[in-house]
């Protein structure tokens, strides 16, 4: 999908995370869940790279801010997938607003914050791209 879709699609970089979503998505079926699964997804990639960019200086200068950024990086992935699998799983609608509704809505809680997060912190600077090198 990246190859073919992400990267070679003419879209905005803004919305190309989206809609590469969406199509594997659709990629999957038609049924509920892999919609609901799949629309969690861009706002926790978004926020990913805003954070990564904000922290990149500090990464690079600290061993530890590194270990830390990627243990914790690790830990979010893993509540993330926690909360937002389960409709994958189950497929029906009904049932994967039950399986949310029994986690207090957690999940829907989640992005909000996330987005809220995303939204207060600053852009950062996108990582510098290397020139491509020539090959003979």
């Amino acid at each position: 999908m990246r190859t073919y879709v992400y990267e070679l699609t003419h879209l905005p970089k803004s919305i190309r995370t989206d809609f590469v979503f969406g199509l594997s998505a659709f990629w999957h079926g038609v049924r509920p869940g892999y919609y609901l699964t799949f629309a969690c997804g861009p706002p926790m990639i978004k926020i990913q790279q805003k954070v990564a960019n904000l922290s990149r200086k500090m990464r690079e200068e600290s061993l530890v801010a590194e270990y830390v950024y990627r243990i914790w990086g690790w830990w979010l992935v893993r509540i993330t997938s926690i909360l937002f699998l389960p409709p994958f799983i189950v497929l029906e609608l009904n049932h994967s607003l039950k399986i949310w509704s029994s986690m207090y809505w957690a999940p829907a809680i989640w992005i909000g914050v996330m987005l809220l997060i995303g939204i207060m912190l600053p852009a950062g600077e996108p990582p510098k791209r290397k020139p491509p090198t020539k090959r003979e």
